[in-house]
């Protein structure tokens, strides 16, 4: 009877740890590896028309120090690469509230970039050479892709979308800088670094280059269907 019960209890506890495995492998809470993977959404970006460069333009806060280290990196990456792309930049009024209005103010408009934000771009070879503007309504006509460097931008970017009677467009062209991450990918944001040390400045560069490589493989993967059907016309 002892060994009866014995192997009875037996068969329950590997039964137990057997259905433990499973609901660990199917509970997020016991899986964090797999309940933190981030899924990338897949960009899709239309070319003004079959002929043209692809435009690209990029928004912060401030732009002075993100969007403009932006700039910088996929300019020098497409010069390195033999590729043409135009490249802008701009910020969301770096704080103001009235930004976007007609009679609004920005912070930081004419100013160049945070020397902070230079001098750590510089030691990698890149220079940064812009000054501060906002984003204007004519933006969305004149860029194919609008990247935002945060959840943040993007809601700023849409707020003075349907202010302008643009948030349709805004929609469709706006997307987040961290969506291009390759090696980065956990990564939702490009944090602001103008209240950091010196490191927070170098892990803006880090994401930026990065998502930069992705970006430009994704603007070549775009462009060549439009020079493939460029030239059967």
């Amino acid at each position: 009877m002892r060994r009866s019960a014995f192997r009875h209890l037996a068969a329950a506890l590997i039964f137990i740890s057997a259905l433990f495995c499973c609901l660990a492998y199917r509970t997020p809470l016991l899986r964090p590896s797999l309940a933190h993977r981030v899924r990338r959404p897949a960009v899709q970006m239309t070319l003004s028309s079959p002929s043209s460069e692809p435009s690209v333009l990029f928004v912060c806060l401030g732009n002075i120090c993100r969007s403009p280290t932006a700039e910088a990196v996929l300019r020098k990456l497409a010069q390195d690469k033999g590729l043409r792309v135009e490249i802008d930049s701009c910020g969301t009024g770096g704080g103001s509230d009235n930004w976007y209005k007609p009679d609004g103010f920005s912070y930081h408009e004419g100013e160049p970039s945070d020397e902070r934000m230079s001098t750590a771009a510089k030691k990698r070879g890149i220079r940064l050479t812009s000054r501060s503007r906002p984003l204007r309504p004519d933006d969305f006509d004149r860029f194919d892709l609008v990247i935002g460097m945060e959840e943040k931008n993007r809601q700023e970017i849409f707020r003075a979308a349907r202010a302008w009677g643009r948030l349709d467009e805004a929609v469709r062209k706006t997307v987040l800088m961290t969506d291009y991450c390759r090696e980065y990918g956990d990564v939702t944001a490009v944090p602001d670094p103008y209240y950091g040390g010196q490191k927070g400045f170098e892990k803006v560069l880090d994401l930026l280059e990065d998502a930069c490589e992705g970006l430009l493989q994704k603007l070549v993967k775009e462009r060549e269907p439009s020079a493939a059907s460029e030239r059967r016309m």
